[in-house]
């Protein structure tokens, strides 16, 4: 009995192994690992899994996917939950398995999608896969306040060539040639031939793709003439909050700046750098005023303050060099269960998932902060996720932008490389330099193409010199945000549609006349 049990086990598991090699490979494309030409042949094993005629089983295949990729992609929320967020082991494990079980949809529907439409429409993969997938990538990064972390194009940042289209389209497009080809390879190895005006198509698209970002990137950019310094105070989530080691942190960055910084235009300190309302500790709102004017720079730090009604909000202040504050910029995106509870109105225990401290209530707008050196445009934390909030604050007339954001949540888990790696985006996105500054790292500079100019390791302490410039360009991206989606949208309706009217006019000849 025993016997038979494991080979149906084994069997099982080996009907589905193609599935967990995509998983697998959807890891390891990411950061810190970085494989990024294995993008190109990632669902590879995923697409010799699905089959028309069984449209449960194909499901099931990317469903399987979804859970081998996310567990291995977002495993550190147990680590942030639990570890630093005050929630118990149990739990934490709990809300990443439902995390997981909810993206694993995604993936799952993108193959039965596919299935679906090659045996209900006779539409083939090739065209099928591409269009499904950036249209679920996109589905995934605004519902339910949207996730979108680790797309394909994500795994392509270093890949600077092929991304400057994001200047264009946006990222969600560079996901659609990656699939494309994937989808190339596959027929070709499975039948050994597919249509060459679509190999020629997707061919050409990609190579128009790489000389336009070989031009820009060898066009000349103006010289930057603006000076950062980005302090990188390294300070533990498991004191940060500690009313023991406020007074340190403080004269941490104090310290830090007075001693590394001078003939700069922007000093700034990550997100919640100073761990207090700042506006009612009147001693220590003292010293920090008084330090722009010490250094002769602006400064730029995240910290906590108030609205109207006592609510805590993560906020952003800039101080300029005659101590007074230019401006406050307050988070708008917040983190569910990580900075509120969604839907506690409805369900009171969910306050129970939610990490310590994390009662804050939202900014009003993605208004840049207008100092005497230009207008900045703050994202806080994971707002830099989302490339509607930088478009937005491009459009505000934000001329540089900054990511303030505290990392230490992660650990030395893959989550802050990940992180990262959507900020070389946001930058070619925009046209914009993209200064960042995280506690315990990773702190960069990103200029408009890309390039990272300067960054820091993790876990640090580091005072980061860099040089800007500010820009006033509006990107096609900017202009237009993702209209890539709606053509992808009616190219997909359009070969539903054909695919339709092929199957009637089959359907009509078969009749008995």
């Amino acid at each position: 009995m025993k016997a038979i049990h494991s080979k149906g086990f084994l069997h099982g598991l080996n009907k589905y192994s193609l599935s967990f090699l995509s998983g697998i490979l959807l890891v390891v494309i990411q950061p810190p690992i970085s494989l990024f030409p294995l993008a190109f042949i990632a669902l590879m094993p995923l697409f010799g899994s699905i089959k028309k005629d069984d449209l449960r089983f194909s499901f099931v295949s990317g469903y399987l996917t979804g859970l081998v990729s996310y567990l291995g992609l977002i495993y550190w929320v147990v680590i942030a939950m639990n570890r630093y967020g005050g929630i118990d082991i149990v739990s934490s494990f709990l809300i990443l398995l439902l995390f997981v079980f909810y993206l694993s949809l995604y993936t799952g529907v993108f193959a039965l999608s596919c299935a679906w439409f090659e045996k209900r429409f006779s539409v083939p993969l090739y065209l099928s896969a591409p269009l499904t997938w950036v249209a679920l990538e996109y589905a995934r990064g605004v519902l339910l306040s949207g996730f979108p972390w680790s797309f394909l194009a994500h795994s392509q940042y270093t890949f600077l060539p092929f991304i400057q289209v994001a200047s264009i389209t946006g990222a969600y497009f560079i996901s659609f040639p990656i699939v494309a080809v994937n989808t190339i390879f596959f027929v070709l190895w499975k039948r050994g031939r597919m249509s060459p005006i679509y190999v020629v198509v997707i061919a050409a698209l990609v190579a128009l793709t790489l000389v336009y970002g070989f031009a820009k990137l060898s066009e000349k950019t103006e010289r930057p003439h603006f000076k950062t310094a980005i302090v990188q105070g390294n300070v533990k989530q498991d004191v940060k909050w500690d009313e023991a080691f406020k007074v340190m942190t403080i004269k941490k960055y104090l310290q830090m700046t007075l001693s590394s910084v001078k003939d700069v235009d922007l000093v700034i300190w990550p997100e919640t750098a100073m761990p207090f309302l700042f506006d009612r500790e009147i001693y220590a709102n003292k010293y920090i005023k008084a330090l722009p004017g010490a250094v002769g720079s602006n400064l730029l730090f995240g910290t906590m303050s108030e609205d109207s009604s006592r609510r805590l909000r993560n906020s952003a202040y800039v101080i300029g060099k005659d101590g007074e504050t230019e401006g406050v910029y307050n988070k708008v995106h917040l983190v569910p269960f990580g900075e509120y509870t969604p839907l506690i109105s409805y369900f009171p225990f969910l306050a129970k998932l939610t990490a310590a401290g994390g009662d804050f209530s939202p900014g009003q707008s993605h208004e840049p902060i207008k100092t005497d050196i230009g207008s900045i445009g703050v994202l806080i934390c994971y707002e830099g996720v989302f490339p509607s909030i930088t478009n937005e604050t491009v459009r505000r007339g934000a001329q540089v932008l900054v990511n303030l954001t505290n990392d230490a949540w992660y650990d030395r888990t893959s989550a802050p490389y990940e992180h990262f790696a959507f900020y070389v985006f946001r930058a070619i996105e925009t046209d914009r330099y993209l200064l960042r500054a995280a506690n315990t790292g990773i702190s960069a500079v990103i200029d408009p193409n890309g390039r990272i100019e300067a960054r820091t390791p993790i876990f640090t302490e580091d005072v980061l010199q860099g040089s800007f410039a500010l820009r006033s360009t509006r990107t096609v991206y900017v202009r237009w945000g993702d209209y890539f989606m709606i053509i992808a949208l009616l190219v997909l309706a359009s070969a539903i549609g054909a695919g339709w009217r092929r199957r009637l006019r089959v359907e009509k000849k078969s009749l008995p006349q």
